[in-house]
């Protein structure tokens, strides 16, 4: 009677275990929910990862250009300092413009 017992005991508590579980049912519109979500962030990811990317190389060629730049106006400024000098001034009137100082003659080869 014991074993009885026991073994009615042992069925009702599994049956109880299996009753107690619910099976999970996926529903297809949550799923569906997900998946469109999950294209949208996705998409969207992309479509930022490919903008950052061409904004850094826009900003690489921008820097370049702008040492290049920065060359120039070095060099521009010097030849401003340069082009100031009263030596080179005076230089440009002899060859230019073929002035002469005071008490020169100035001798210019026949064509």
């Amino acid at each position: 009677m014991k074993r009885a017992c026991l073994k009615t005991k042992t069925k009702t508590k599994t049956k109880t275990k299996t009753q107690n579980r619910q099976r999970v049912r996926l529903r297809p519109i949550p799923i569906l929910i997900i998946c469109v979500l999950l294209t949208v962030v996705g998409s969207s990811v992309w479509q930022i990862w490919k903008l950052r990317s061409h904004v850094e190389g826009q900003l690489a060629h921008l820097n370049q250009e702008k040492v290049l730049l920065l060359q120039e106006e070095k060099r521009l400024q010097e030849e401003i300092v340069r082009l100031n000098t009263p030596s080179y001034i005076e230089q440009l009137a002899r060859e230019q413009l073929g002035l002469v100082k005071q008490g020169e003659i100035l001798i210019s080869p026949k064509n």
